[in-house]
């Protein structure tokens, strides 16, 4: 911060310069102090936050969240009540604010950014060097036109904005559930997107993606049903669109001639209309489960979460959570089917009682706001590690850091108190005091395995070419194959959307027939030898294996927004989530060597000379 205060104030920089600074020192105040200037032309981040070999975008012990003070809040349960509870009061609102110039992010994630990170960091260095005055100096252009105009409204008028979003994940075990069955549904839901400033580069491991690796991947006998929602970070665009469809009927004006889609009203698919919302009866939500510490003299704790205003419906669920687990049955060493992957994360971490101190929050921003404002009384728990305020990189960020030993425990405790939970409530015991001897003997085989969490963190976060995707995906077919990607949803219906697919991929074969209850043999090759092997009509071809499974993708969308027939989109009620982003032309960076303002007042008056000169003789 003291060169960024000492570039604002020196008086001997006459021209306009590019800063190159640590994403972390991207707060108000510097970005303010830079503007005032009078000095800047543009603003480079460098973003690394676990690399050792780039110092200086080293993280610091202490930084401020660039999300709202609530995020979503506008958007969720309590959104019309006054003197919300702030889970972020850190949060400099940075994300909502608009610049006149351009800022650009450079991380070294794969090899094209890591050179052009060298070339910056060595132009910056050099010109430092000289002084800034003692040309030839580098210097840069750059090429990010966007085509936004105004708001939303008017650039969905003029073609120039996409709905932000893509697809939400759903998943049940129960191929017949039907909207006409009578039986009652467990929701087992997670976000697994995130954001930031620089939406290409965003991870959010201490965000979307614990949420996700916490979301037990098992049958019980009841309806259960697994939620991945998109978009979230965006007006919980995903649950929101999600409850609205399964909430009210569907009349499809326009049906496909093939498959479940309809084209208008448009959707993707509709076997969403099996989903009967009247028939849910809990939802255990994974929030941000994985940020756990684990310093001298703390005691590591998750925590449960209810609203207040229907605290006697959710008391005995949040109840049920807390006794599974203090348990013991947790323990990734102990038990069974939880394997032993992550060696030394043995500890059991025990749910507490967000309102055990007396003070009433009621829910931190989550996907289950979404189904509590449509029906209130159901009883729900959102499971996070905070208490009374979010980390920092909570409210949605680029960090990529976590603890390859306490991050996979807390996540593997939230996962196999969630299925155990679900496992009773489907079992209609709502008290794990009532068990009989037989779910007593049960229950401790009811568990999450801890390599595949794990896993699932490494190849998200870290290695996206990991083995686990590289099985659904092939991704390591590719010439340049994947490393890290990011997790910002994106635009509705754009092609860079792998996590989705990789989700679907998942649970699809996680909860598909051939893992559950099937005898048959299996049929392998549907992809790696598509011109022999064919998949019967109503199966799906999942890691080269042919798989019957009732996973579906849903659009995901803000709930303020709606596609007329001719496939555009306009503001249905702009009090609603309506967020969009601006066509881009491609973005570009041009790193080059300029003369002195001299020479090049020289140069331009001998090019007009000479044109003078030659239009003279013609």
């Amino acid at each position: 911060m003291a060169e960024i205060e000492h570039f604002a104030a020196d008086q001997s920089l006459k021209n306009k310069y590019t800063v190159v600074m640590p994403y972390w020192l991207m707060s108000s105040q510097s970005l303010e102090l830079l503007q005032n200037s009078g000095k800047l032309e543009a603003i480079i981040a460098v973003v690394n936050g676990t690399d050792p070999a780039h110092t200086i975008a080293s993280r610091p012990a202490n930084f401020a969240s660039p999300d709202s003070t609530c995020p979503n809040c506008e958007f969720g349960l309590y959104a019309n009540t006054p003197n919300q509870y702030q889970w972020n009061p850190t949060g400099t609102g940075l994300l909502y604010k608009q610049f006149d110039f351009p800022i650009y992010a450079l991380n070294t994630i794969d090899y094209r950014n890591t050179i052009s990170y060298n070339w910056v960091i060595q132009a910056a260095t050099m010109n430092k060097a000289k002084g800034y005055n003692d040309y030839p100096l580098k210097a840069l252009q750059f090429n990010s036109f966007m085509w936004a105009a105004q708001n939303s409204g008017t650039c969905l008028r003029r073609g120039w904005c996409s709905p932000v979003g893509g697809a939400s994940v759903w998943a049940t075990p129960s191929f017949n559930i039907s909207s006409t069955d009578g039986k009652k549904i467990v929701v087992l839901a997670g976000a697994m997107d995130s954001r930031s400033l620089f939406h290409d580069l965003t991870i959010g491991v201490q965000s979307s993606i614990t949420g996700m690796s916490s979301i037990p991947l098992d049958t019980m006998p009841k309806h259960i049903l697994y939620t991945l929602f998109s978009a979230e970070a965006w007006g919980f665009a995903g649950s929101q669109r999600f409850v609205q469809d399964i909430s009210k009927p569907i009349n499809c004006i326009k049906p496909t001639e093939k498959g479940t889609a309809c084209n208008f009203p448009f959707f993707s698919d509709t076997e969403f209309k099996r989903i009967n919302a009247d028939n849910i009866d809990m939802i255990l939500e994974a929030g941000q489960v994985g940020n756990i510490g684990l310093s001298a003299g703390s005691a590591p704790t998750l925590y449960g979460h209810i609203d207040n205003l229907q605290s006697d419906t959710s008391a005995a669920l949040l109840k049920q959570v807390i006794q599974m687990s203090s348990s013991g049955n947790n323990s990734p060493g102990g038990g069974g089917g939880g394997g032993g992957g992550a060696g030394g994360a043995n500890a059991t971490i025990p749910v507490q009682a967000a309102n055990a101190d007396g003070v009433q929050r009621g829910l931190p921003p989550s996907s289950a706001m979404s189904f509590l404002k449509s029906r209130g009384n159901i009883p729900t728990v959102v499971l996070t590690d905070y208490q009374k305020q979010m980390s920092p990189l909570t409210s949605q960020d680029m960090d990529d850091s976590w603890d390859p030993v306490n991050t996979v425990n807390s996540i593997y405790q939230a996962a196999s108190v969630m299925s155990q939970t679900a496992w009773l409530q489907a079992q209609g015991v709502s008290d794990a005091t009532a068990m009989t001897p037989e779910q007593q003997a049960a229950i401790p085989s009811i568990k999450v395995d801890i390599q595949i969490v794990q896993d699932l963190l490494e190849c998200l976060s870290r290695n996206y070419s990991c083995t686990m995707v590289d099985k659904y995906l092939n991704v390591t077919a590719s010439p340049y194959p994947p490393t890290r990607l990011p997790h910002y949803s994106g635009t509705l219906y754009s092609q860079n959307q792998p996590f989705p697919i990789f989700a679907w991929s998942f649970l699809a074969n996680m909860t598909s027939a051939k893992n559950l209850t099937s005898t048959a043999p299996k049929k392998i090759g549907c992809s790696s030898r598509s011109a022999e092997v064919q998949c019967d009509k109503n199966e799906f071809c999942v890691g080269d294996q042919c798989v019957r499974s009732l996973t579906r993708y849903h659009d995901a969308y803000g709930v303020g927004l709606a596609m007329a027939e001719d496939n555009s989109y306009y503001i249905k009620d702009a009090s609603l989530s309506t967020w969009t982003e601006s066509t881009w032309e491609p973005v570009g960076l041009r790193l080059f060597d300029v003369t002195s303002p001299e020479a090049q007042h020289v140069e331009l008056a001998t090019g007009i000379v000479l044109t003078l000169i030659t239009a003279g003789l013609v």
